[in-house]
């Protein structure tokens, strides 16, 4: 037993009918209050008959009475205003200051027991997702519905980092430029990235954006990649002019250990990665921030689709000649970082200047994408649950790691519904 499942009980008024505190008043709840989730009681502004007089305050929820004394709220002049103490069990009888016995009501035998039952069977469930062997045909209506909310629940979540990145920064360019360095990384190496583009001044970039040799020598040598290869040219070209480079900025490379290929495509290592983003550079003369006049999603999806320079055709790293090949970011690669940044950086800047347009621009954005395949969305829809844009697939990626995973249950819609139907069972 647990104080959130209480709550669960106390808000969904799924207590009997016929209550009686543990002083002999009759009870009845007329409205629960509303749930307060700071500091301070669990309820506000309750309305609680008892006997005959009609109280109007706070509610204060334990799993034992004696909490009330192990959370000092005894002496918080927050807690004076308590009506009523909802416990599971009365372990201690309790007073408030200067006055008599606290009416203290005990939840235990006075709820239906399939309901505790149902939760514990949640709760000890150790498969994908809690409701796993749970989920009917509901759930799917249920996380269309929803599926908005948690979607900018991510948003939001996603804009707390880039409003950090605004206070360290103050550039909205620059923060949209390391921002997109690290969704170039696509996950594995989005850290190498950013710390990339954070070792790169965005004043140093715009400074060489007119010539891509030499954007392609200033991060290959800050990345620490170029390594040793004597025979290949093109390398110890790069070498030669990031030595100019380094000498001029005062540059320090990165080590090269940051960087992973274990188990990447070749397609994905980061020696091509680096190559497209400097594209991108160059392609838009380090001015990114074009992308955001722009509602035109296929525009933003033709823009990223940006190939390797033409060493990379015949390479997947320096001085390892393979069979020519393109390479590309395709239309998956692309979308994903129009999911992952442009619409969470759109969303920050709205946020940050109260522009709702922008927020629903970053919204939309989402709604016109075809959602992620990945393994979370992929499991979804083995379960009947599947994404049928980016906005939804957002939001199962949300349900799935903020409630499911953290046994969010009983303040998930999916849930509540499912517990809900066993309550009228």
């Amino acid at each position: 037993m647990n104080e959130q499942f209480l709550q669960y009980i106390w808000k969904f008024r799924l207590l009997n009918p016929d209550l009686q505190a543990e002083g002999g008043e009759k009870l009845a709840v007329l409205h629960p209050g509303i749930q307060n989730t700071d500091g301070g009681p669990d309820f506000f502004n309750a309305r609680i008959r008892i006997n005959q007089t009609v109280w109007a305050g706070n509610v204060e929820l334990h799993t034992r009475s004696s909490d009330w004394i192990r959370h000092r709220h005894q002496s918080d002049p927050a807690y004076e205003n308590v009506i009523l103490h909802v416990v599971y069990e009365n372990d201690q009888v309790i007073r408030q200051k200067h006055k008599d016995m606290m009416t203290t009501l005990v939840v235990k035998n006075n709820f239906p027991a399939s309901i505790e039952e149902q939760y514990k069977e949640i709760m000890q469930n150790h498969l994908w997702i809690p409701c796993y062997n749970l989920l009917n045909g509901a759930a799917p209506r249920v996380m269309r519905l929803w599926a908005p909310a948690l979607a900018t629940e991510r948003l939001n979540a996603k804009s707390g980092f880039i409003l950090r990145l605004l206070d360290e920064y103050a550039d909205w360019d620059e923060v949209l430029y390391i921002l997109l360095a690290s969704g170039f990384g696509f996950r594995i190496n989005a850290l190498p990235f950013e710390l990339l583009a954070r070792s790169i001044p965005l004043r140093i970039v715009r400074k060489n954006a007119d010539c891509l040799f030499k954007l392609e020598a200033l991060f290959y040598g800050q990345s620490g990649l170029l390594g040793r290869h004597p025979r290949d040219k093109y390398r110890c070209s790069l070498q030669a002019e990031y030595n100019h480079q380094q000498a001029k900025y005062g540059l320090k490379p990165l080590k090269p250990g940051l960087w992973k290929r274990l188990r990447l495509h070749p397609q994905n290592f980061p020696d091509i990665r680096i190559s497209q983003f400097v594209q991108c550079l160059f392609s838009c003369k380090a001015e990114p921030g074009f992308l955001l006049n722009t509602s035109d999603t296929a525009i933003m999806l033709e823009f990223f689709q940006l190939s390797a320079s033409d060493y990379w055709n015949t390479h997947y790293r320096f001085g390892k000649t393979v069979g020519k090949k393109e390479k590309k970011i395709g239309p998956a690669s692309a979308r994903l970082l129009l999911i992952n940044i442009l619409a969470p950086f759109l969303f920050a800047y709205g946020s940050a200047w109260d522009v709702s347009p922008l927020r629903m621009k970053a919204v939309e954005l989402l709604e016109s994408l075809e959602g992620e395949a990945n393994h979370e969305t992929r499991m979804w829809g083995s379960l009947g649950v599947k994404a049928g844009n980016a906005l939804e697939s957002q939001a199962l990626i949300q349900l799935k790691r903020k409630y499911c995973d953290q046994k969010r249950c009983l303040e998930c819609r999916i849930g509540l519904k499912l517990l809900d139907r066993k309550s009228t069972q």
